[in-house]
């Protein structure tokens, strides 16, 4: 990763490498196939992913979890004409793709049944208020589909020379989980915690919680 004008987070090179590698692809089935598990068949009217890349993930989502409308941001421009520009026939229409920012999303509140994260948020400077912002367009009773890795395995000392990630303020699973109740998604049974490393699982925003915006999250 490297700084942009805008202190945002963008991919090197090796990061790059595999994103558009086969073997992505098939951590991702892999993923969606754990969240059907924990969650069951679902349908999702209108979905959002955070951190798209190429798309290949936005298309897994269509044809395995319900999704029935995605729309789908990544921080780079190059990465979003790739994606739009080889959008299958098949999902023409029923998904959308633009530049946006994990920080302050473009929608209104509770407007998702669902929100997907394929290993982005620990790429977020504030990776508080992206968590925020992921409660808050979220309906009460919508649907949290995450992987997350955490700093023993991004951050050891083959890594550091490998890729680079925000150094500062970074989360384990202890914060990241108290992360999401602070914002009453809770965790559905059957998610594993207990991994130094890293999480896949799947959250539910209570159907009371009350909207909140990301301020009330900001740091002091």
């Amino acid at each position: 990763m490297h700084l942009t004008d805008k202190n945002k987070m963008l991919m090197n090179w090796p990061e790059r490498m595999f994103i558009h590698s086969p073997v992505r692809v098939l951590v991702q089935r892999r993923h969606a196939r754990r969240w059907i598990q924990i969650a069951g068949a679902s349908r999702l009217d209108r979905t959002l992913e955070i951190g798209c890349g190429l798309g290949r993930g936005a298309e897994i989502a269509l044809r395995r979890l319900g999704v029935q409308k995605m729309f789908a941001f990544d921080l780079e421009e190059s990465l979003v004409r790739r994606a739009t520009g080889r959008i299958p026939g098949d999902l023409a229409g029923r998904l959308s793709y633009f530049v946006g920012d994990a920080q302050d999303f473009p929608f209104r509140d509770s407007f998702f049944d669902g929100v997907i994260n394929y290993g982005i948020i620990h790429h977020v400077l504030d990776w508080r208020r992206c968590v925020a912002e992921i409660a808050r367009v979220l309906k009460p009773g919508g649907l949290f589909y995450f992987e997350e890795i955490y700093p023993p395995l991004y951050a050891n000392r083959l890594m550091r020379r490998l890729v680079r990630h925000p150094a500062e303020d970074r989360f384990d699973g202890i914060e990241f989980i108290a992360a999401l109740d602070r914002d009453r998604i809770r965790l559905l049974p059957g998610v594993k915690e207990d991994s130094r490393f890293g999480i896949v699982g799947v959250a539910r925003k209570e159907t009371d919680a009350p909207d909140r915006t990301p301020e009330a999250h900001a740091k002091c």
